[in-house]
């Protein structure tokens, strides 16, 4: 009789054990239904709002709510990453806003090569980098020509050709002088933007107290961690002595 209990309890047994194993099978499938997904970038523009700002405008979608959006930025040439935090309402679609403003302590000369990314996050604990992005701070209210003189690249507007040609002339051997005094040797490439006029030159350059703005102390600056300067005035004299720096 017991024999016969033993040999009766088999199948029970045996189907149990299957069902043991299809619920371990469907339970370790269920965290990835449940908690996979991804994030997806369905937009990404910029707009330069010279003087005084970059725009950045972020689209994105996931599966799970997204809740933390953050962009890292950095002038290309001095490579020191800053970031912040746009704003958006978290949602599984979300439009994420930030106007960096680059008038005041995030100050950026014209012609600032900008590079940046986004971080995204969600609730369902996923996470993208996008791929790193560059645009230009340009000054936008002008048509820019550009010459070169050595290792320095110029940019002007509506200045005559024969004077721009002088000014080269003059500032080429200068230049040259300068960079055979060098310990570095060869100076690196160099940008400059010239300005025309103080009431053009005061959206570019740093903000300054309103007495030295009045009093117009200053006819350039320079800023070597990005290899460039701005000036004011098609003058050898501010071009060379800007670039020196």
């Amino acid at each position: 009789t017991s024999m016969r209990r033993k040999c009766l309890g088999w199948p029970s047994l045996l189907g149990g054990l299957v069902l043991a194993a299809a619920l371990a099978i469907w339970l370790t499938a269920l965290p990835v239904q449940a908690f996979g997904g991804e994030i997806r970038v369905v937009s990404d523009q910029q707009e330069v709002k010279f003087p005084g700002g970059l725009g950045f405008d972020l689209t994105a979608e996931a599966d799970g709510e997204i809740v933390e959006v953050r962009l890292y930025y950095r002038a290309l040439e001095d490579g020191i990453w800053s970031y912040a935090y746009p704003k958006f309402d978290p949602g599984q679609r979300i439009t994420a806003i930030l106007n960096l403003d680059t008038s005041g302590s995030v100050y950026l000369p014209p012609g600032t090569r900008v590079e940046y990314y986004y971080i995204i996050r969600d609730s369902l604990g996923n996470e993208i980098q996008t791929s790193p992005a560059t645009l230009e701070y340009a000054d936008t209210r002008f048509q820019w020509n550009e010459v070169q003189a050595g290792p320095l690249v110029l940019r002007y507007h509506d200045i005559r050709e024969s004077r721009v040609t002088s000014v080269v002339n003059e500032v080429e051997p200068q230049l040259a002088r300068i960079a055979r005094i060098l310990p570095a040797g060869d100076p690196a490439p160099m940008k400059g933007i010239i300005y025309n006029r103080r009431s053009e030159a005061v959206a570019a350059f740093p903000r300054q107290s309103q007495t030295i703005t009045a009093q117009g102390v200053y006819a350039g600056f320079s800023f070597p961690a990005t290899g460039g300067f701005v000036g004011l005035g098609c003058q050898p004299r501010i071009i060379v002595h800007e670039a020196a720096h």
